[in-house]
């Protein structure tokens, strides 16, 4: 694909086949994205792939996280919730964690975390170009300390900036509306 088709043409891929995706398949992703540009090289980011046993292990977190913020006072309901976000959950493919080590210095922090997050973006450009779909995600697990924990994550040290969900894309959503460049842009004189 061309750049900007590739470009125009990401989308957050909720759906997917359920055909496996494989380690191998994820490293040319995370070979673009440690392209992202990064003031002074510090190279903050790391990747962590959930392997099933790892995603089975967190999705009681997400069932959890998901039925809390529906807040349904019956308890029938709430479990029923918590029950579909499991599944989800264990639907998906491959899940990719992308972590951001955190510099004590906050000018560096705050460049090291605008880096992971261009590196984000070029991985999920580089898997439109694979033909995969993805959904970057800041599901309320990236927060959990104990979460974290379990997946090799130190949060006094490093954020967890992602969970990228990917895999085949079952259905591909059109584009939602955005802003056209002149609304975005203020020129001065």
């Amino acid at each position: 694909m061309e750049f900007n088709q590739v470009v125009m043409s990401r989308r957050s891929v909720f759906k997917f086949q359920p055909k496996a995706l494989v380690v191998d398949d994820i490293y040319p992703l995370i070979e673009a994205a440690v392209m992202a540009p990064n003031h002074r090289l510090t190279q903050p980011w790391r990747f962590i792939w959930l392997g099933k046993q790892t995603q089975a292990s967190l999705a009681e977190y997400y069932g959890e996280a998901k039925a809390a913020k529906a807040m349904a006072a019956d308890a029938s309901v709430h479990e029923r919730i918590k029950n579909k976000a499991v599944d989800k959950f264990l639907a998906v493919p491959a899940i990719l964690l992308v972590v951001c080590r955190l510099d004590r210095q906050p000018v560096i922090r705050e460049e090291d975390l605008a880096a992971t997050h261009c590196a984000i973006q070029n991985l999920l450009l580089a898997a439109t170009d694979k033909g995969l779909g993805a959904q970057w995600s800041t599901n309320p697990m990236i927060y959990e300390t104990e979460v974290m924990a379990e997946v090799g994550v130190d949060t006094s040290k490093e954020r967890c900036c992602a969970m990228i969900y990917m895999g085949y894309p079952e259905v591909i959503p059109p584009a939602p509306p955005r802003k056209s460049a002149q609304e975005c842009l203020t020129l001065l004189p």
